[in-house]
């Protein structure tokens, strides 16, 4: 493992003395969480304080080998290196959480919407963010669980298929949002931003492009990209699942057959990422802002934005409706065309802005 770490700090900062025989040493006591350590004053060159967003966690710049040798399209392993620091959503999106900020956008005039589609207006894009009258593969379920009443108001509504999982008050508020698509899910990170005051990271228009192909030097919100999201994944010993190397059941993650449909955002507080993300693995398939090809190579890089265009995106973190163990290695990469489906939504992420 090779890992360069920037230390992020988001607790309160208390200066003790360490006294020796006949000489001082000062010291930093940092109380946690977890308990209180010491950092020797001589060796600390500068601090950082920034502020945490709600419901994000902080990662901390450094190196991995992405890829596992086993894993599809994770086979070939390499050295990459992330120079700065980000935040990632600490769970995948919720439907209540796009639900409120979609309407912020719809009151602002940033999207169009009837009652079986979402979609863009801004920078003269009419792109398809969310298929409000999505269905299973096999037609029988409508699975998008946002509706829109045709006069302004987007509301939730229980998935047929989320009732049969979830007799007899199943509430899709905090499961993950599904149908969105790969726009949908990038213009999520973009109104977020002008929520916030920062700008957009994305390009509404030609490719698409975040921050003009460089996504880590972005101010705004945006999708982790295919590096970020497995280096978060994997932290920081690279384990071949997010909770560890044993084998995935249904007491860590929510694949098929265990609920037959998401599972609320957090479930399985005994199975979480080092880092405490939930859900790295099982309930949704994640947008990455990457465009996919399958063969990375063995060449060491540093932040890589991924390919050039190609026609499909970076998916990871393996659905619900999916049986096969092998898909929620952090190095699995899977990918899809940008439309959605049930089985897609994402967590947004953010680069630590520099002091």
């Amino acid at each position: 493992m090779i890992r360069r770490m920037m230390v992020i700090l988001g607790f309160a900062l208390v200066f003790g003395a360490s006294v020796g025989w006949g000489d001082v040493t000062w010291q930093m006591r940092i109380h946690g969480s977890e308990g209180v350590e010491y950092f020797p004053l001589a060796d600390i060159d500068s601090l950082t304080f920034v502020e945490l967003p709600a419901g994000f966690v902080p990662v901390p710049a450094g190196a991995f080998v992405m890829g596992d040798g086993e894993a599809s399209c994770g086979m070939d392993e390499h050295e990459v290196t992330l120079t700065r620091d980000f935040y990632l959503g600490q769970h995948q999106v919720t439907n209540l959480e796009y639900k409120e900020v979609l309407q912020w956008a719809y009151d602002h005039g940033h999207v169009g919407a009837n009652t079986s589609s979402v979609w863009d207006s801004l920078d003269a894009s009419t792109e398809e963010l969310l298929d409000l009258d999505g269905r299973t593969s096999d037609g029988m379920f409508e699975t998008c669980e946002i509706q829109f009443d045709g006069a302004g108001t987007f509301y939730l509504r229980p998935s047929p298929r989320g009732m049969i999982a979830y007799p007899p008050d199943y509430d899709p508020s905090s499961h993950p949002v599904k149908e969105v698509t790969w726009y949908g899910s990038v213009r999520y990170c973009d109104w977020l931003s002008l929520q916030a005051g920062l700008p957009r990271a994305y390009e509404h228009g030609g490719d698409w492009s975040c921050n003009g192909g460089d996504p880590y030097g972005a101010a705004g919100y945006r999708l982790p990209t295919d590096a970020e999201w497995e280096y978060a994944a994997q932290w920081d010993d690279e384990r071949i699942y997010p909770w560890g190397d044993e084998e995935p059941d249904c007491g860590r993650a929510n694949y098929y057959p265990c609920v037959d449909w998401t599972v609320p955002v957090g479930t399985y507080p005994d199975a979480p990422g080092a880092l405490g993300l939930s859900n790295m693995a099982g309930n949704v398939w994640e947008w990455c802002n990457d465009w996919w090809v399958c063969d990375l190579g063995t060449t060491p890089v540093t932040d890589p934005p991924g390919p050039g265009t190609t026609s499909h995106r970076v998916s990871r973190g393996a659905p619900w409706g999916y049986y096969a163990e092998g898909y929620m290695r952090c190095a699995y990469r899977a990918h899809h065309p940008v439309a959605g489906n049930s089985y897609l939504g994402f967590r947004a992420a953010r680069t630590v802005s520099a002091p």
